[in-house]
């Protein structure tokens, strides 16, 4: 039996300074003083149903940004086909793209246009800048480990993919 690899693929800018908790008081104004740390990279999350989910950085979005993110998930899962669950941004498509994915071993499946909450890394992408946001950073370095570790370990529940599961793999075994 050939052992697949179920993986939800995007990119994204989360920033430490991003505000997706709210505070409120009765009495007075509740205000939050952080440094302004800047993130300068990218984000490309790969969010593992079976296998290693991993967190790749990069300067820019672009096609060879997005070959280098093909090659470290395909380092972290070394054996089985992959099959990588992802929007329609352009240098997803690109040729250079898909012939990488290709000598990888790697296999696009695209969502529809218009269409994130088909993409089960959204919610885990949403729970990880709800972490950052309380958070103060000294730099960026600091922020940037912070990231990886707070994505990989929320990367281990499958209660982000509960709903695509049961939508789109139903008579697939159960995941885990």
């Amino acid at each position: 039996m050939i052992q697949s690899f179920w993986v939800s693929f995007d990119e994204a800018w989360p920033q430490p300074f991003d505000n997706s908790q709210r505070m409120w008081s009765y009495d007075q104004t509740v205000t939050i003083e952080k440094p302004l740390v800047t993130a300068p990279w990218r984000s490309f999350g790969f969010y593992a149903l079976t296998g290693k989910s991993t967190l790749s950085f990069g300067e820019r979005i672009n096609k060879e940004t997005v070959c280098e993110a093909l090659e470290a998930i395909r380092e972290q899962n070394p054996v089985g086909r992959i099959l990588l669950v992802a929007d329609n941004y352009g240098s997803h498509h690109a040729k250079l793209t898909q012939e990488r994915a290709d000598e990888l071993g790697i296999e696009f499946v695209f969502i529809p246009p218009y269409s994130p909450t088909l993409n089960a890394i959204e919610p885990l992408w949403k729970s990880l800048k709800r972490e950052i946001s309380p958070e103060i950073y000294e730099d960026k370095d600091h922020f940037r480990e912070f990231l990886t570790e707070t994505f990989l370990r929320l990367s281990h529940r499958l209660s982000f993919a509960v709903d695509w599961i049961d939508t789109f793999l139903p008579d697939v075994q159960k995941l885990g």
